[in-house]
């Protein structure tokens, strides 16, 4: 009999499961496909708490993850932590953005943030990381600035 606690494969390691990724992605792209065709934006409330408790917790914690990973076959191929938080800090972002300024009535802006979360998480799942690509770049751009110093 095994020892190991139940949450042994959800633990907190340096590099996440590609089929884990990939579940939270889903987990966000039909929640951005169920309000919009509901037309009920409040929905995506959901995402952003699954967002914010993994950003705190862990991915032991996510639901999507919890949900659709077991969708994906199980992949040896990882992602990198620091990767996966900043590509959750920018979900949190467009999320965050949309719900306020659908709450504020604007929906123009609204649905301009959540059709750049729906282009990054389908990119995403499509192979391409365009948070990656953004984070890449960013940090070209500080290793630029700091050596010109």
């Amino acid at each position: 009999m095994s020892n190991q606690p139940l949450l042994a494969s959800y633990a907190c390691v340096d590099d996440v499961p590609l089929h884990r990724v990939r579940g939270n992605q889903l987990g966000i792209l039909l929640s951005v496909i169920a309000s919009v065709l509901s037309g009920q934006l409040w929905i995506l409330a959901l995402p952003l708490v699954v967002q914010l408790i993994s950003r705190t917790f862990g991915v032991n914690y996510n639901l999507f993850v919890r949900l659709f990973a077991p969708l994906f076959p199980a992949s040896a191929r990882t992602e990198s932590r620091e990767l996966l938080r900043f590509n959750n800090l920018l979900a949190i972002l467009f999320l965050t953005v949309t719900l306020i300024a659908y709450a504020l009535g604007s929906l123009t802006v609204a649905y301009i943030a959540l059709g750049m979360l729906t282009v990054a998480v389908a990119l995403a799942l499509c192979g391409f990381c365009l948070g990656c690509f953004m984070y890449f770049h960013w940090k070209q751009y500080w290793l630029r600035r700091k050596a010109s110093s």
